[in-house]
């Protein structure tokens, strides 16, 4: 077995990121990566492989590179006399070796963001790096954090050069964490079709509409793959989220797709509450904008919650014993009961009419509380006939939970 020295290992780690770097100049188009299960340097050759635009790293080396390039940026950072004259380039190259490997470093982040700020470092290049980076830690919370920062510099830049944006819209745009309620109606941007943009040089370039807007589709798709290949991944969702208020505007269109998109992955991912709290998003979004959506469609947005609940009954009845599946249901009834929905909930069949017929207008109390205990009532038997049907012994426990929840609330 090989005994590698601190001396030896530090000797070697300055030759591992210049071989990292040069993989990136050779190969800028590299897509996932992953770490390869060897701990011991048994060759004399270069522990980084890339085939077809992947790139393999042997474990031995991580280890040694995360530690010599991080203690090269805290220097930096610290402005040591060894470091304090680094240059951009190589402080950028750094960040990257400590990132791929360590990607919730916040400290890198930020050293990115300063890099960016001063124009040393493309927004569209961080923004691929960024997607390299969830390729193989899709549920970075960092990264999700850094990506909304990068989005949120070309919104600042798109609200401020937009004929229609004044100084009160620019002071509002939204932070990274959604903690801000700002929209970008003022953006004179068509964001319905994405077009290609050239390269981003800085957080201020000319290129900042078109790059907002071609990015922005892309983000939703980053999205898509990342909860793909981390279930539950909240910090995708939320992130995905982000990017349809505040990039896409909670367009109507866009809602509408999304709702549609995301039926299919939530059909295939019956345990995941994140896509189905998406879910609950995007149909809060479009209630919001019911009037418009009537003027479009010949419906409203009961119909869309009458809708989803045929889908999660369906989804219920089919797999039964997921508890995702029950809370939701538990939303979109609970959001049926509301005043502006509950008129036309109590005359839809579709939502388990007694005997086999709901009952007509006139039968029944226009008081809203009667309603209410109409409803309730007809969902308890509901749920209470195929509980007797289904002998699933978690579904049945969700059954009683359920219907305890209508009994306290609406009854």
């Amino acid at each position: 077995m090989t005994i590698v020295t601190n001396n030896m290992a530090d000797a070697r780690a300055p030759r591992l990121l210049i071989d990292l770097n040069n993989i990136f100049r050779k190969d800028p188009n590299i897509d996932e990566y992953d770490i390869l299960p060897v701990v011991e340097a048994t060759h004399n050759r270069s522990p980084f492989f890339v085939e077809n635009h992947k790139l393999g790293v042997e474990a031995w080396a991580v280890k040694l590179l995360v530690k010599y390039c991080a203690n090269r940026l805290i220097g930096w950072r610290g402005q040591n006399s060894s470091e304090k004259c680094l240059d951009p380039v190589e402080v950028s190259h750094l960040s990257r070796a400590v990132l791929l490997f360590n990607p919730d470093n916040y400290t890198a982040w930020n050293i990115r963001k300063e890099l960016i700020e001063s124009g040393y470092l493309s927004i569209k290049d961080d923004l691929s790096f960024g997607v390299l980076i969830i390729s193989k830690h899709p549920k970075s919370p960092e990264t999700f954090i850094h990506r909304r920062w990068l989005f949120q510099q070309l919104l600042d830049h798109c609200l401020s050069s937009s004929s229609g944006s004044n100084s009160s819209s620019c002071s509002n745009v939204p932070g990274p964490n959604m903690e801000v309620t700002a929209t970008v109606e003022s953006i004179d941007l068509d964001l319905n079709e994405p077009t290609e943009t050239g390269f981003f040089n800085g957080a201020f370039s000319l290129e900042a509409s078109r790059l907002l807007k071609t990015q922005t589709h892309l983000e939703l798709d980053v999205c898509a793959t990342a909860a793909e290949r981390y279930p539950c991944n909240y910090h995708a969702w939320s992130h995905r989220i982000w990017i349809v208020k505040y990039c896409l505007n909670c367009s109507l269109q866009i809602l509408l797709k999304e709702l549609k998109s995301t039926e299919k992955w939530t059909s295939t991912h019956i345990s995941d509450h994140s896509g189905f709290h998406y879910r609950q998003f995007l149909l809060t979004e479009i209630h919001a904008r019911n009037d418009r959506f009537s003027s479009l469609h010949s419906q409203n947005s009961t119909d869309l919650f009458v809708k989803e609940m045929v889908f999660v009954r369906d989804l219920i009845d089919t797999y039964p014993g997921h508890e995702a599946l029950w809370y939701h249901r538990r939303f979109v009834f609970q959001s049926l009961l509301r005043p502006e929905h509950l008129e036309l909930s109590a005359r839809c069949c579709h939502l388990h009419p007694r005997n086999g017929h709901a009952p007509a207008c006139n039968e029944v109390d226009q008081n809203f509380k009667t309603i209410k205990s109409f409803l309730a009532a007809q969902e308890i038997e509901s749920v209470t006939t195929k509980e007797a049907s289904c002998s699933h012994k978690y579904n049945q426990m969700y059954c009683k939970k359920f219907v305890q929840w209508i009994q306290n609330s609406f009854l």
